[in-house]
Protein backbone atom coordinates (compact mmCIF):
# COMPACT_ATOMS: atom_id res chain seq x y z
CA UNK A 1 0.00 0.00 0.00
CA UNK A 2 1.26 3.48 -1.28
CA UNK A 3 -0.20 6.59 1.04
CA UNK A 4 0.39 10.14 -0.51
CA UNK A 5 -0.37 12.92 2.70
CA UNK A 6 -0.89 15.80 0.21
CA UNK A 7 1.03 18.67 2.70
CA UNK A 8 0.20 22.82 2.57
CA UNK A 9 1.69 23.34 5.63
CA UNK A 10 -1.89 24.10 7.52
CA UNK A 11 -2.91 23.58 10.75
CA UNK A 12 -5.61 21.14 8.42
CA UNK A 13 -2.22 19.33 6.93
CA UNK A 14 -1.31 18.92 10.42
CA UNK A 15 -4.76 17.60 11.31
CA UNK A 16 -4.39 15.47 8.52
CA UNK A 17 -0.87 13.96 9.14
CA UNK A 18 -1.62 13.11 12.68
CA UNK A 19 -4.96 11.37 11.50
CA UNK A 20 -2.77 9.38 9.51
CA UNK A 21 0.04 8.66 12.05
CA UNK A 22 -3.14 7.31 14.30
CA UNK A 23 -4.52 5.12 12.02
CA UNK A 24 -1.75 3.35 9.75
CA UNK A 25 -0.67 0.26 11.97
CA UNK A 26 -4.78 -0.61 10.78
CA UNK A 27 -2.56 -2.20 7.69
CA UNK A 28 -1.59 -5.58 7.92
CA UNK A 29 1.74 -4.39 6.49
CA UNK A 30 3.31 -1.20 7.35
CA UNK A 31 2.40 1.40 4.08
CA UNK A 32 4.75 3.25 1.86
CA UNK A 33 4.41 6.98 2.80
CA UNK A 34 4.81 10.08 0.78
CA UNK A 35 4.75 13.58 1.34
CA UNK A 36 4.34 16.05 -1.00
CA UNK A 37 3.73 20.27 -0.79
CA UNK A 38 3.51 21.30 -4.31
CA UNK A 39 4.19 25.03 -4.63
CA UNK A 40 2.71 27.18 -6.63
CA UNK A 41 4.70 28.60 -9.43
CA UNK A 42 5.13 32.38 -8.77
CA UNK A 43 2.96 34.79 -10.32
CA UNK A 44 5.22 37.31 -11.86
CA UNK A 45 8.23 35.80 -13.93
CA UNK A 46 9.49 39.33 -14.63
CA UNK A 47 10.14 39.67 -10.73
CA UNK A 48 11.38 36.15 -10.01
CA UNK A 49 13.95 36.77 -13.46
CA UNK A 50 14.99 39.98 -11.71
CA UNK A 51 15.35 38.15 -7.93
CA UNK A 52 17.75 35.46 -9.82
CA UNK A 53 17.58 31.79 -10.64
CA UNK A 54 19.18 31.29 -7.03
CA UNK A 55 17.19 33.21 -5.25
CA UNK A 56 13.78 31.80 -6.94
CA UNK A 57 15.30 28.21 -5.69
CA UNK A 58 16.14 29.22 -2.45
CA UNK A 59 13.00 30.71 -1.59
CA UNK A 60 10.85 28.27 -3.20
CA UNK A 61 13.05 25.29 -1.20
CA UNK A 62 12.42 27.34 2.03
CA UNK A 63 8.61 28.21 1.37
CA UNK A 64 8.35 23.95 0.39
CA UNK A 65 10.07 23.16 3.56
CA UNK A 66 8.10 25.26 6.23
CA UNK A 67 4.95 23.75 4.52
CA UNK A 68 6.18 20.31 4.34
CA UNK A 69 7.26 20.65 8.25
CA UNK A 70 3.82 19.73 10.34
CA UNK A 71 3.48 16.98 8.51
CA UNK A 72 6.81 15.80 8.92
CA UNK A 73 7.02 16.66 12.60
CA UNK A 74 3.90 14.70 13.39
CA UNK A 75 4.56 11.65 11.06
CA UNK A 76 8.27 11.55 12.88
CA UNK A 77 6.95 11.44 16.47
CA UNK A 78 4.27 8.79 15.72
CA UNK A 79 7.49 6.82 14.41
CA UNK A 80 6.02 6.61 10.73
CA UNK A 81 8.92 6.27 8.24
CA UNK A 82 7.98 8.93 5.20
CA UNK A 83 9.14 10.33 2.23
CA UNK A 84 8.90 14.04 1.72
CA UNK A 85 9.18 15.92 -1.43
CA UNK A 86 7.80 19.13 -3.04
CA UNK A 87 7.58 20.47 -6.73
CA UNK A 88 6.44 23.70 -8.09
CA UNK A 89 3.52 24.08 -10.47
CA UNK A 90 -0.32 23.46 -10.71
CA UNK A 91 -1.45 21.80 -7.55
CA UNK A 92 -3.95 19.50 -8.68
CA UNK A 93 -2.08 18.44 -11.72
CA UNK A 94 1.25 17.68 -9.70
CA UNK A 95 -0.83 15.80 -7.30
CA UNK A 96 -2.66 13.27 -10.05
CA UNK A 97 1.04 13.48 -11.76
CA UNK A 98 2.80 11.74 -8.47
CA UNK A 99 -0.28 9.36 -7.78
CA UNK A 100 0.13 7.96 -11.74
CA UNK A 101 4.30 8.27 -11.15
CA UNK A 102 4.22 6.37 -7.88
CA UNK A 103 1.24 4.04 -8.11
CA UNK A 104 -0.10 5.38 -4.78
CA UNK A 105 -3.45 3.67 -3.51
CA UNK A 106 -4.67 6.31 -1.15
CA UNK A 107 -4.14 10.00 -0.75
CA UNK A 108 -4.84 11.81 2.27
CA UNK A 109 -5.45 15.52 2.31
CA UNK A 110 -6.85 18.01 5.14
CA UNK A 111 -9.71 20.02 4.24
CA UNK A 112 -9.98 23.95 5.21
CA UNK A 113 -13.73 22.91 5.60
CA UNK A 114 -14.97 25.90 3.49
CA UNK A 115 -18.30 26.53 2.72
CA UNK A 116 -20.72 25.07 -0.05
CA UNK A 117 -21.06 28.59 -1.42
CA UNK A 118 -17.66 29.32 -1.27
CA UNK A 119 -16.73 26.10 -2.86
CA UNK A 120 -18.97 26.97 -5.25
CA UNK A 121 -17.68 30.20 -6.67
CA UNK A 122 -13.30 29.67 -5.88
CA UNK A 123 -13.59 25.95 -6.02
CA UNK A 124 -11.06 23.83 -3.77
CA UNK A 125 -7.96 22.28 -3.97
CA UNK A 126 -9.70 18.93 -2.15
CA UNK A 127 -12.49 19.17 -4.38
CA UNK A 128 -10.40 19.57 -7.71
CA UNK A 129 -8.36 16.53 -6.77
CA UNK A 130 -11.42 14.23 -5.74
CA UNK A 131 -13.03 15.07 -9.46
CA UNK A 132 -9.50 14.80 -11.35
CA UNK A 133 -7.96 11.95 -9.41
CA UNK A 134 -9.90 7.82 -9.42
CA UNK A 135 -7.48 7.33 -6.38
CA UNK A 136 -9.70 7.13 -3.04
CA UNK A 137 -9.12 10.11 -1.10
CA UNK A 138 -9.41 10.29 2.53
CA UNK A 139 -10.33 14.09 3.97
CA UNK A 140 -9.61 14.84 7.47
CA UNK A 141 -11.28 18.36 8.41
Amino acid sequence: MKILLAADGSEFTKRAARQLARHIRWFAEMPEVHVLHVHPPVPYPGAAARAGKSALEKYLREDSEEALAPAKKELTKAGVAFEATWCTGDVVREIAAFVKKHDIDLIVMGSHGEGALSNLVLGSVTTKVLATVKTPLLIVR
